[in-house]
């Protein structure tokens, strides 16, 4: 089975990376909450947005912005798989509607989204910080309420180690309080940390735009040995 996902998957990683079919298929693909007709529904989000910047790269880098592209490479492959798929948000903004109360924060927003997704999974892009600048490394938190998380997050991270991060030794680990996402999660839920700003060479291959692919790939490809498997 792992072989053949992966014919498949390098079939469409090499299709995306040629063609950018997210601008094709992002205005004519409905978004809406109502649209949910595959085995599972995968919800991606961009953490961060608008004034909320997330973490500072040594660079003077913007979390948010690599967030989003990830995100959104993402969310082509998993397209260009069939597998039907949600964004929280596809541009530089927090989540809310016109007319939504704005102290309340948009992780609230963000959460009511993903549970008004019917038979979803979420995959939360991310990426990490440290005051030591040699961590390195893809790690991904998992929600404590599905047992499902964790192997999605296992999934993910063998596969992102056996095709980019060969020497990477870090371990997943499960969420508490202070991620609030995955700890309120109803449903499958990950947030993927897929590297550190604070490590100069790391910051830098983060916003490259073939690595960003490479990482998104890895990503999906594992997200699809998971449903393969588990559901």
């Amino acid at each position: 089975m792992k072989k053949v996902l992966v014919i498949i998957f390098t079939f469409v990683f090499t299709f995306v990376t040629c063609v950018g079919i997210h601008y094709m298929m992002r205005d004519v693909v409905d978004i809406s909450s109502n649209i949910s007709s595959n085995r599972v529904n995968l919800v991606i989000d961009a953490g961060h947005g608008g004034i909320d910047a997330g973490t500072i790269g040594v660079d003077n880098a913007n979390e948010k912005d690599i967030n989003l592209s990830i995100a959104l490479m993402l969310y082509d492959f998993a397209m260009v798989s069939g597998i039907s798929s949600f964004l929280v948000r596809d541009g530089d903004y927090l989540v809310y509607s016109d007319n939504d109360d704005k102290s309340r924060s948009d992780l609230y927003n963000r959460m009511d989204y993903i549970n008004s997704i019917e038979n979803s999974s979420l995959i939360s892009i991310h990426q990490n910080h440290f005051q030591d600048s040699s961590e390195w490394g893809m790690q991904i938190w998992y929600s404590p309420n599905d047992d499902k998380s964790k192997i999605m997050a296992d999934n993910i991270l063998e596969i992102t180690k056996s095709n980019l991060q060969s020497d990477n030794t870090r371990l997943n680990k499960k969420s508490d309080s202070s991620y609030y996402l995955l700890y309120k999660a109803q449903v499958p839920s990950i947030m993927v940390e897929c590297g550190f700003m604070s490590n100069s060479d790391e910051n830098k291959k983060l916003q490259d735009n073939k690595y960003q692919k490479q990482l998104a790939y890895s990503i999906m490809l594992g997200f699809s040995e998971y449903i393969t498997e588990e559901l």
